[in-house]
């Protein structure tokens, strides 16, 4: 599953991506985030997706149609 999340001008965002642990290997989230992304591409002229670091499997995906990597950091605020 994936989803068109957050998308202003100027870009498309994608979020939700998630594969049922059954199902992972079969190159189905390589399918599903292909056909999201063309089509926020189509729509907005780009698109992004936040991924955290450790997720290899979806690092190489996300590599594999296209996308480059952007690091960044968020903030983090010590609860009181």
């Amino acid at each position: 599953m994936a989803a068109d999340a957050w998308s202003a001008a100027g870009c498309g965002f994608m979020a939700g991506v998630v594969t049922h642990p059954a199902a992972r290997g079969r190159g189905l989230a390589r399918a599903v985030c292909g056909f999201v992304l063309d089509a926020l591409v189509r729509r907005y002229g780009r698109a992004a997706l936040m991924v955290l670091t450790g997720n290899a499997p979806a690092i190489a995906t996300y590599e594999h149609l296209g996308m480059t990597k952007r690091l960044f950091e968020a903030a983090h605020i010590p609860s009181r």
